[in-house]
């Protein structure tokens, strides 16, 4: 995992328009796993410590790290594509 420059606005800007799948872990939290609203990470990142990680490039997943057992999950959205019609059978 890659530590990410929080002070590079225009990456971070670029960043918050992708990641917008954002879910938060932490321990004995009734919210452990669930989706929250991007811009509640987005602020986290403010409190003291909390870092900005890259975890998979490729797939683009990175996490917003508060302390050893908390953080927020980012990715970006699937958007799924309409199937095409069901050609019938004549």
């Amino acid at each position: 995992m890659r530590t990410i420059d929080t002070s590079d606005e225009l990456l971070i800007s670029r960043l918050r328009e992708r990641l917008t799948d954002v879910r938060y872990y932490g321990l004995d939290n009734e919210y452990a796993g669930k989706t929250v609203l991007s811009g509640t990470a987005w602020k986290a990142l403010d409190e003291p410590g909390a870092r900005l990680v890259e975890v998979n490039a490729l797939l683009g997943i990175y996490k917003i790290v508060l302390d050893d057992h908390r953080w927020y999950q980012l990715r970006p959205a699937v958007e799924f594509e309409p199937l095409p019609p069901v050609v019938q059978a004549a």
